[in-house]
């Protein structure tokens, strides 16, 4: 083997190394969820319409009177726990604006059961 065989074996696993730490430095900082206390991350994927009918709904939303649900702000969101995407429906706080996509703090409640999730921040 020659002087330069031998020199570009000892560097290459040094040049790998460095590629990957600068990867690994350039990705995205993931947002903190207060999951101790039972906040997820989650996704918002779309908003529910405020003239939508009652039997489009999911049953938390088809149970508020109408007047309340035109005055309120719902999205439908996904979020991840233990390997399983869950879908729920959650209420924006007033002031608080999300589009399709943006990542939020979730607090998840049972629609089935007529809860709604709290949507706490957004990322």
């Amino acid at each position: 083997m020659t002087s330069f065989q031998s020199w570009l074996t000892r560097l290459t696993p040094a040049v790998a190394s460095v590629a990957l730490l600068a990867a690994c430095s350039t990705m995205e900082t993931v947002p903190a969820a207060d999951w101790q206390q039972g906040a997820r991350r989650a996704w918002v994927m779309s908003d529910y319409a405020p003239d939508a009918t009652t039997t489009a709904l999911p049953p938390c939303l088809a149970s508020l009177p109408a007047a309340d649900y035109a005055h309120r702000h719902f999205v439908r969101v996904l979020y991840r726990h233990a390997k399983i995407m869950h879908e729920e429906v959650a209420e924006l706080p007033p002031g608080l604006q999300a589009t399709s996509g943006d990542r939020v703090e979730l607090w998840p409640a049972d629609c089935q059961a007529g809860q709604l999730s709290r949507i706490a921040k957004v990322f």
